[in-house]
């Protein structure tokens, strides 16, 4: 991954691998570097240290939501992560929204106060990313 091009870190339970795969499949398209834990961690390295560092780097984060991964101790660690250091957070939604987060007892959290979206309306999120990823590269 490029330092000076745009980062998005893809945030995902294991269960939801293929969809995040195609997630961050979009992001690159548009021009930015997509971090996605399983491609982008050898093996045998230190993810935790890794993961920290990526979403440092990270311009923003995309946080995916199923009722798989909403139950992943991961995704709110990297949320919490991306939040503490003031980075864009998206929630994509599939297969649940987030009052199902309230309803479980997980609670919204750092999720209230933002723009979520469901995955069958990304297609807005990914023209404003493409504005953001054009914008970086002028600077």
């Amino acid at each position: 991954m490029s330092q000076n091009r745009y980062r998005v870190f893809v945030s995902h339970g294991s269960d939801d691998s293929w969809i995040a795969a195609q997630i961050a499949r979009c992001v690159r398209d548009l021009g930015a570097d997509a971090f996605l834990d399983e491609t982008n961690i050898p093996k045998g390295d230190n993810f935790k240290q890794i993961i920290h560092r990526e979403i440092a780097l990270s311009n923003e984060v995309i946080a995916l939501f199923t009722p798989w991964s909403a139950k992943r101790s991961w995704v709110w660690i990297e949320i919490g992560a991306a939040w503490g250091q003031d980075k864009r957070v998206v929630a994509v939604f599939y297969g649940m929204d987030l009052g199902d987060l309230e309803e479980s007892g997980q609670g919204k959290g750092m999720l209230e106060d933002i723009n979520v979206l469901q995955l069958n309306d990304i297609e807005p999120y990914l023209t404003q990313l493409a504005e953001r990823v054009n914008g970086a590269h002028h600077v």
